[in-house]
C-alpha cells in the first residue's frame, strides 16, 4: 500500500513525502508499491541518489533488533530520509531515521 502526501501548508512547506508499507509475514517481508513510486524510488537508487532500502532495513536492525512494521522514503528540505519503524522483543515501537544517501542514522526514538 502506498501513500503519498500533497506538500503540507504551513511550517513543512516544500515536504513531499513518498511512503512504502512494508508487510512483514512470517520471518520476511513482503514491499507492495504503486508503479510510481516503484519507479521512482528505483531512479533514486540508479542514480546514486539513495541507498537501497534492503541496505538501511539491515543497518536498522544491527542499530535496534526487532521486527520491521513500516518503512518510508521522505524528501524534506531537499534531503531524502528513510523513516522505519522497528517492533522490539518487550513490543516497543521504535522509530528510526536515516539519511537515504549516505545511510547515517540521524534519530531514534520510542514510538508512545
Amino acid at each position: 500500500m502506498i501513500k503519498r502526501l500533497l506538500p503540507s501548508r504551513g511550517a513543512g512547506l516544500g515536504v513531499v513525502t513518498f511512503s512504502v508499507f512494508i508487510l512483514i509475514l512470517f520471518a520476511g517481508a513482503s514491499l507492495t508499491l504503486a508503479d510510481d513510486d516503484h519507479d521512482r524510488a528505483k531512479q533514486l537508487k540508479e542514480a546514486g541518489e539513495i541507498l537501497p532500502l534492503e541496505r538501511i532495513v539491515e543497518m536498522a536492525k544491527k542499530d535496534r533488533s526487532g521486527q520491521l512494521l513500516e518503512a518510508k522514503l521522505k524528501e524534506k528540505k531537499g534531503r531524502l530520509i528513510y523513516e522505519l519503524e522497528l517492533l522490539d522483543k518487550e513490543g516497543i515501537v521504535w522509530e528510526l531515521k536515516y539519511d537515504a544517501k549516505s545511510g547515517e542514522l540521524l534519530k531514534e526514538k520510542q514510538e508512545h
